[in-house]
């Protein structure tokens, strides 16, 4: 992109310096509007040193002592300007000032009025949402050039009052001035807009989503291989520059950036999924940058297409360059992974450990349907990563997309931590001056306001397993100034997510509605279970039933209604076409005189379901339960498989089982015959409306395995507590 010519500014410094510090120069009146010299339309005056201006402010008084000439009018037009270009600006400073000009028209949202504000935005259709991403990402616009160089003087003069010295122009640090004053930029602005005659409200400040820095490292003939993406590099200003390796031109290059996090420089590194050819360099980086944690936001391959190639090893040690890479341990859960490497550097005697976080569970197409698994997967990063450790590198394909989801939800949630507010427009912007394309799609852009919506209506609810029984104990209690308990606020937390309707598209098709036994019960179109649809039936692929992760298997469970007369022979259609062989049963027949489940099993004789022959095997009666066998028996081919049902006798027609030891021995077996038989399908697990009783059981035995899995001890302790703490759900779910 060749540079456009802008229009340069003129300061005019008197010799003595500053009168007052800056910060309480801003606190005193605004000065009277300055002089202006007026200018024919497309006129130019010459100023003395030769630059040329259009139109004359004189003397613009920025504080006692500082004068500023700049070009008059500001222009409502905007004029198209690289930031890069102005003279004295380093660039990594007016991407970071680029940010507070973004907070004047786009101020940071208190998180008290983050639901309302996102559901202005998702109105009619997403529209607001839709014009706030377009401009941000349309570079309709740039800062006017004379506003930039006023704030960089500004700087300048800021630092030189206080001592602040630095080696280099690039160096500086323009934190100093942005964190100095909360109103001085804005005061500073508004002076500088005011003494041309206009608001600050007219400044467009939209920044472009590709490229509007240099990119000269990226863009030479050494290292264009080097960029997975033609059109995705890494600006000059702020890429990650390694050290280079005597002899080898470009050796100092990777597609890299710095990118801020909030109030912290160089938080993070954003990068594309290494290529084989850069293995070295990404390793080499997370070395020179003393990196702990590596962020992976994509699978290796996604749609039949390699996103990022694999540049760890899958078992004992690989050598990358100069560095050894060990694979320690390998911990797979349901929607991310954790692996622990071994680091050590050809030439040295030090070792080091890095844990590289995988998210597997964003779709291939658009985004997570919601951001649960997220946040958890984003907490598990920063409760692993050093309190003294280097960036936190972050990676998806190209390094843009999922990787600036990452990036601007983490930063927003420490800034909510500090000033209970998001700008998440601000952060955005921000980052797209820091690396290009950052936040690829609007889709991604309202992902980030949901999980920060989840996040804040939610809060962080893990708890230490031996800190369980008294998180319980204080939940029990009624919360001051509430009539309700803690637990009761948490739930009624839940219960106010609403789905929006088009969720359920298939579940709302009259030829569907008659198989739901509750009108308002109905699975998730993105999470159902879909049978194999009947040529010539409408519906055929329909049921009422959902997969349901567990913790360290996807789709381990299938959360459905207690079967209807009219869909039982769906019901053994979905068992078999899933390979699903333990069925859970939550429920009586009957329960204070009225149906809660059809009896979709043969008593004594074989029945025939459809294409499903059901022959009853066994049946045993244990103190808490019944466990049934049936041999099923698919007509068309012959091949046949045993369903064990297990029915939970105990469980009271009002209120939770009083027994949580035996509810826990119950889990417990269903568990352990599963493992025992070796079946890889999904447990299927039903009440009357598979919601209440089914979400318990889900819930308890996700938390028990992640207990046992992660290595509690104090289990009974955890089991009673866990199910006090879940069981109540039952008495607002029935």
């Amino acid at each position: 992109m060749d540079p456009v010519e802008m229009r340069r500014i003129n300061f005019q410094t008197p010799d003595s310096g500053l009168s007052s510090p800056l910060s309480e120069a801003f606190d005193s009146e605004t000065p009277d509007r300055s002089r202006l010299t007026p200018v024919t339309p497309g006129e130019s005056s010459e100023s003395p040193d030769g630059m040329i201006l259009i139109g004359q402010i004189d003397d613009v008084e920025l504080w006692p002592g500082h004068t500023l000439s700049c070009p008059h009018p500001l222009p409502l037009t905007p004029v198209p300007t690289s930031l890069y270009e102005l003279p004295g600006c380093p660039p990594h400073t007016a991407s970071r000032i680029l940010h507070h000009l973004c907070m004047m028209n786009h101020p940071p949202i208190p998180i008290s009025e983050l639901a309302e504000h996102t559901e202005l935005l998702k109105a009619n259709d997403n529209l607001k949402l839709s014009q706030e991403y377009e401009l941000r990402a349309s570079g309709a616009g740039q800062i006017h050039p004379g506003v930039l160089g006023g704030i960089r003087k500004l700087a300048v003069d800021y630092q030189t009052s206080h001592s602040v010295i630095t080696s280099n122009r690039d160096a500086f640090d323009d934190s100093v001035l942005l964190e100095a004053s909360p109103n001085l930029l804005k005061r500073c602005l508004v002076k500088l807009c005011s003494a041309s005659g206009n608001e600050h409200s007219s400044l467009c400040i939209s920044i472009d989503p590709g490229q509007q820095f240099t990119w000269e490292h990226s863009n030479l003939e050494v290292n264009k291989p080097k960029n997975r993406y033609a059109n995705v590099i890494a600006y000059d200003h702020s890429r990650v520059i390694l050290v280079p390796i005597e002899g080898i031109t470009g050796s100092d290059y990777t597609n890299a950036n710095y990118i801020d996090g909030y109030r912290k420089q160089n938080a993070y590194i954003a990068t594309q999924g290494p290529l084989p050819e850069t293995f070295g360099d990404f390793w080499r980086m997370v070395w020179e940058q003393r990196a702990a944690t590596v962020v992976m936001m994509t699978r290796l391959e996604e749609k039949s297409r390699i996103k990022c190639d694999q540049y760890w090893p899958s078992r004992g040690t690989e050598t990358y360059g100069m560095i050894q890479v060990t694979l320690l341990d390998t911990i797979e859960l349901a929607t991310f992974c954790v692996r622990t490497f071994s680091l050590h550097k050809n030439g040295s005697s030090e070792k080091r450990e890095v844990r590289q976080f995988q998210f597997t569970a964003w779709p291939d197409h658009g985004v997570p349907e919601y951001p649960t698994p997220f946040l958890a997967f984003l907490r598990r990063v920063k409760t692993c990563n050093p309190p003294d450790a280097g960036p936190i590198i972050a990676h998806c394909s190209a390094g843009v997309g999922r990787t600036g989801c990452f990036i601007v939800i983490d930063a927003m949630l420490e800034r909510i931590k500090h000033e209970k507010t998001v700008d998440i427009y601000g952060h955005v912007t921000l980052m797209r001056s820091q690396r290009n394309y950052m936040v690829q799609t609007e889709d991604q852009y309202s992902f980030i306001h949901d999980a920060l919506l989840e996040a804040v209506a939610c809060g962080n609810t893990e708890v230490a397993a031996r800190s369980l029984f008294v998180y319980i104990q204080k939940l029990s209690q009624v919360e001051p100034g509430e009539h309700v308990s803690g637990m009761e606020l948490e739930f009624k937390r839940l219960a106010n997510s609403k789905a929006h309707t088009s969720r359920f598209i298939s579940a709302n098709l009259p030829c569907n509605k008659f198989k739901n036994r509750l009108v308002n019960i109905m699975p998730y179109e993105t999470t159902r279970v879909c049978l194999q649809p009947i040529r010539g039936l409408e519906g055929s692929d329909y049921i009422n039933s959902s997969f349901i992760d567990g913790y360290r298997q996807q789709k381990a469970y299938i959360a459905t209604q207690g079967p209807l007369a009219e869909t039982t022979e769906d019901f053994w259609r979905m068992l078999w076409e899933n390979n699903s062989t333990i069925v859970v049963m939550l429920t009586k027949l009957r329960e204070m005189g009225r149906e809660k489940c059809h009896q979709y099993w043969p008593a004594e004789r074989s029945a025939r379901y459809q294409y499903f022959v059901v022959d009853p095997m066994a049946e045993y009666n244990m103190p808490q339960y019944i466990l049934r066998e049936f041999k099923v028996t698919d007509a068309r081919d012959g091949q046949s498989r045993t369903v064990r049902q297990f029915q939970f006798t105990d469980w009271p027609e009002q209120g939770v089982p009083k027994s949580g030891e035996g509810f826990i021995d119950f889990i417990g077996q269903v568990h352990k015959t599963k493992e025992q038989f070796g079946q890889d399908g999904p447990i299927s697990v039903h009440c009357s409306a598979g919601v209440g009783r089914t979400g318990v059981f889900i819930t308890l035995s996700i938390v028990l395995e992640r207990m046992r899995y992660e290595g509690v001890d104090e289990y009974q302790f955890c089991y009673q507590a866990a199910l006090e703490y879940l069981g109540s759900f039952d008495h607002y779910a029935t």
